[in-house]
């Protein structure tokens, strides 16, 4: 997919992961054909660079700044006030003080003091290149809860990022279902995350595709399939209760009708309530549940209404 020519210009100023780097295209330490289009890709329009003319070193990992100066590349953030220091505890004669200082007036969340030796995490990285995406305009983020295995890994702050992340197919769990969000973020990762986010705001973006935007809760509702919990009250009631996460409180969840099949079934009827078109909710993973009684002897089950 190639991308707008206004956002081609913008990316062409930007420098490297690196504080240098070669013009060469082709690295001789980037082995694998889908890692080489994406370096040479991204290596074209000037967002990285190896380490030296002829290395990528794409298993090297990513530090703190390093991570913050290339989302600020990729997306073109400027720092509008270059003579102000970027943060209480950075000096600004750093040569990444100007990148944080721009990441901070976009509203980024970068911390107060960044080691200039410390590792990026793969889950520091996500909550940054989310908000960089969200730089560029506000996209749909199809309804769907993902299943990480080592979720509980995973900081509060980062879950909702992560998530949409995974939603927008701009990141990827492993081949277990793990997104190892406290290790270390390598400079390969990361350039897949940007190339992928870069063709995600192409496409969704002002002046891209006109494609079909991914599917809204509602519309279908095959997306979520709420958790279905059923607790005794006394020896005729059992009330069944439906559990769902939605990507932000504006979203809620209503039972409309309950079917008891002869084979033992309650089929409790659920809609995903809409969000009001005209307020503005916070992008965070919300936890919605609705409730209602059945008869003793039936097993609830959930599917959606339809209406």
């Amino acid at each position: 997919m190639k991308h707008k020519k206004g956002l081609a210009a913008t990316l062409a100023l930007c420098v490297s992961l690196t504080a240098g780097g070669a013009s060469v295209l082709a690295f001789s330490d980037v082995k694998d054909e889908g890692q080489k289009t994406i370096v040479d890709s991204l290596h074209s329009k000037g967002v990285v660079n190896g380490v030296t003319a002829d290395l990528f070193r794409p298993d090297l990992a990513l530090s703190e700044p390093q991570g913050v100066q290339l989302i600020v590349n990729a997306f073109g953030l400027k720092n509008e006030y270059a003579t102000a220091s970027a943060q209480n505890k950075i000096s600004p004669t750093t040569w990444y003080a100007d990148a944080v200082q721009a990441a901070t007036q976009n509203g980024l969340s970068i911390p107060v003091e960044l080691n200039p030796q410390g590792k990026m995490t793969r889950e520091q990285f996500a909550i940054l290149l989310l908000e960089g995406i969200n730089t560029t305009g506000e996209y749909p983020v199809i309804m769907l809860y993902n299943d990480i295995k080592d979720e509980n890994k995973i900081g509060k702050d980062a879950k909702s990022a992560i998530q949409n992340l995974l939603n927008m197919d701009i990141i990827e769990l492993d081949k277990d279902g793990n997104f190892r969000p406290d290790q270390s973020l390598t400079r390969m990762e990361a350039a897949s995350m940007i190339f992928n986010a870069l063709e995600f705001v192409d496409k969704h973006g002002n002046g891209g595709s006109t494609e079909p935007t991914p599917t809204n809760p509602g519309e279908g509702q095959q997306a979520i399939v709420p958790t279905v919990t059923s607790t005794k009250v006394d020896d005729k009631t059992v009330k069944v209760k439906l559990s769902a996460q939605m990507p932000h409180p504006g979203y809620g969840l209503k039972i409309e009708d309950v079917k008891l099949e002869k084979d033992g079934r309650a089929i409790v009827l659920y809609t995903i309530i809409q969000p009001d078109p005209d307020m503005m909710y916070p992008m965070v993973i919300t936890d919605v549940t609705a409730e209602t009684d059945i008869p003793t002897g039936y097993t609830a089950e959930a599917q959606p209404s339809g209406k």
